[in-house]
């Protein structure tokens, strides 16, 4: 039996809900469990990790009689934002919870805990900025909206299933313009002037403010991006925090 269980989205073209667990960035938890899609029936375990990513709207309906039996039920670097100000489906799964970390700053219910990626070597790698502007695109979000691509700025969509290239990409540029999550939460992480385009309220939570744009008028809102340089400090701290959260609770 594992003892412990890590769920979330891994079956997925989106890359952010790809790579958000933490069973991939902390070998001694990964050693204890196993990584099971999040649509997937949890096997016999202590412990089930959920997450990260924006899933518990839907995570009540996934419980078996694993996940009921678990001790510990943790829901790590998870939306918490919902589209309600009343909703029974979250209701539920914030009650089956043993332990909740929020993604989103200012959601004080909970324990914040930023989405876990923060914590990959790839954010201490240096690139050598090459261009102004580079966008990093929702790739079907953006097919509903008239969003300029201007010649010469670099695209890469959130489809793309290489991280370390994404960051590369992120990286690369000074000023980053973005309508996806994780998109906007990389960028931020690196340091880089950003400018976010929303299409939620999802949006709305970071530990640091990104700016805020439209899609349609972009080009003339870029003096609207904004930077921090104490994001990934931020982040990896309060990240850290809760692994020992987590530790404590599960006894590692």
């Amino acid at each position: 039996m594992a003892r412990i269980v890590f769920k979330h989205h891994r079956q997925t073209t989106n890359l952010g809900d790809a790579v958000c667990s933490p069973y991939d960035y902390y070998p001694e938890l990964a050693c204890a469990g196993a990584a099971v899609d999040l649509e997937r029936e949890t096997p016999p375990c202590e412990a089930v990790i959920y997450g990260g990513g924006k899933i518990m709207g839907g995570l009540a309906k996934t419980f078996g009689p694993h996940d009921r039996a678990a001790k510990a039920r943790i829901a790590w670097g998870v939306s918490t934002v919902q589209k309600f100000p009343i909703s029974l489906r979250y209701w539920r799964a914030f009650k089956a919870m043993t332990l909740i970390g929020t993604r989103d700053w200012g959601d004080t219910r909970f324990l914040f805990a930023p989405c876990v990626t923060c914590v990959s070597p790839a954010f201490d790698m240096h690139t050598e900025e090459r261009h102004e502007v580079a966008l990093y695109l929702h790739h079907w979000r953006s097919k509903k909206v008239s969003l300029p691509r201007p010649e010469g700025v670099p695209v890469m969509e959130n489809n793309n299933p290489d991280f370390a290239a994404t960051i590369r990409h992120l990286a690369a540029a000074r000023v980053v313009v973005t309508n996806s999550y994780h998109g906007t939460y990389w960028a931020l992480l690196l340091g880089k002037k950003v400018l976010c385009l929303p299409f939620s309220n999802k949006f709305g939570n970071f530990r640091i403010t990104p700016g805020y744009g439209t899609a349609e008028d972009w080009p003339r809102q870029l003096s609207r991006a904004r930077s921090s340089d104490e994001m990934l400090d931020l982040c990896r701290m309060a990240t850290a925090g809760f692994r020992a959260r987590v530790e404590a609770l599960i006894g590692l």
